[in-house]
């Protein structure tokens, strides 16, 4: 099976782990083989966490103790050099205080890898999500407790990618297409007019420098599409079209990564908007040095969507993971990433945003890991009352089957 490759993504999403739930760091789970030829890999996580700022207000803050359980199922066929997977999971939160902020969120996930010929591939992806927003986010975003219950919203969305080449030539060429919806399920007076759909479409041209590198193209349009206009009578849409250059490499052992930067237009609807013009990228680099001790750094920046106030957000995002293994059983991870978010429109709000993480991970068994963990979240805002510290401490235990050999 040969799956596909894109150092890009997985790379920025190591941005995250500040502040999410920490992954299967060290722990192998292990599987088991169906009759039909289908690897299936269960897992769980449960966890206990202490949040000293809940809703995420200045002043006056609320904790929480909220015990968390994430079981989840993956399966897998190989066929050849074609694969398809399959990804059910669910995460549920109690909270001691007080039980309307208990939830349960469920996720799927689906992949197709076919390789037709050694010239012709073709990745589709898609997701669906039940999600609930944090409280003091999103749409409650700077109102504390007002708000009596959780908004609950659904996303999907669907991707593929078709690539012409054979890797072993010196140029190939993607086209990619996408399509995402969000929807509301609760609040409908304020959340219908931020419901929406995005449509992607787009074209990379890859040429191979025969020295590990792949220098590239990439154009691509996104539009953006709003279920209802709010009660001012100003469109949302828009459409969002970048052009960038851009190098990804795997040279050796030690470091791989890749960069892209253009230009990027976000033209709106309505011309009582901000329209954007003007600088994006994105870049991610992955230097391992030792075989037990890895460093990844990332970068973007681009105008995108906001959720609540404002036309567009000119969002810069710089982090840092350091992933060191200490002996075959234990692990630490210590990540910063700062954001700094520029609102236009008819609102004057620029946010800044650091965040720390100190985690560790211990492998009981091939099987068993404990994980270890505190997050420092420090938000300054031109906007008082959208300015909070948080400080959550956190353990979690992972269970598995026991590793194949």
């Amino acid at each position: 099976m040969k799956m596909p490759t894109n150092t890009m993504t997985p790379l920025l999403v190591a941005l995250s782990v500040v502040v999410s739930t920490p992954a299967l760091a060290n722990i192998k789970p292990g599987s088991f083989m169906t009759k039909d030829g289908a690897e299936i890999t269960p897992t769980l996580q449960t966890g206990l966490r202490s949040n000293d700022n809940f809703f995420s207000t200045p002043d006056n803050s609320e904790s929480r103790l909220i015990w968390s359980i994430a079981p989840k199922i993956s399966a897998l066929i190989d066929d050849g050099p074609d694969s398809y997977k399959l990804d059910l999971g669910s995460s549920t939160s109690f909270h001691n205080k007080d039980t309307i902020d208990n939830f349960t969120q469920v996720n799927v996930g689906a992949l197709v890898h076919k390789e037709f010929t050694s010239k012709h591939r073709l990745d589709i992806t898609g997701n669906a999500d039940w999600l609930y927003e944090p409280r003091g986010s999103g749409l409650t975003e700077g109102l504390g407790n007002t708000v009596n219950e959780l908004v609950n919203y659904q996303q999907q969305d669907i991707a593929m990618r078709y690539e012409y080449g054979a890797m072993s030539s010196k140029a190939q060429i993607a086209l990619i297409t996408g399509f995402y919806n969000k929807k509301y399920q609760n609040f409908r007076s304020v959340s219908q007019f931020r419901d929406y759909d995005k449509s992607l479409i787009g074209v990379i041209g890859y040429y191979d420098t025969k020295a590990a590198t792949r220098a590239f193209l990439e154009v691509k349009q996104e539009n953006y599409r709003y279920d209802a206009i709010q009660i001012n009578g100003i469109s949302r849409d828009s459409n969002d079209i970048k052009v960038l250059l851009g190098m990804e490499w795997d040279a050796t052992a030690v470091t791989m990564g890749s960069f892209k930067v253009g230009y990027q237009n976000k033209d709106f609807a309505s011309n009582r908007r901000q329209n954007f013009s003007g600088l994006s990228w994105e870049a991610a680099l992955t230097w391992q040095p030792l075989t037990y001790s890895t460093l990844q750094l990332a970068t973007s920046r681009a105008a995108k969507d906001p959720l609540v106030q404002g036309d567009y957000i000119r969002e810069s995002v710089y982090g840092a993971n350091w992933n060191h293994n200490w002996s075959e059983h234990l692990s630490s991870l210590v990540g910063l990433s700062y954001i700094d978010e520029q609102y236009t429109g008819s609102i004057n709000r620029k946010d800044k945003t650091k965040n720390a993480r100190l985690g560790l991970n211990y492998l009981v068994s091939s099987f068993g890991m404990v994980s270890s963990y505190v997050d420092f979240i420090d938000r300054n805002s031109t906007q008082s009352t959208i300015e909070f510290d948080r400080v959550v401490v956190g353990i979690n235990f992972t269970f598995a089957l026991k590793a194949n050999k």
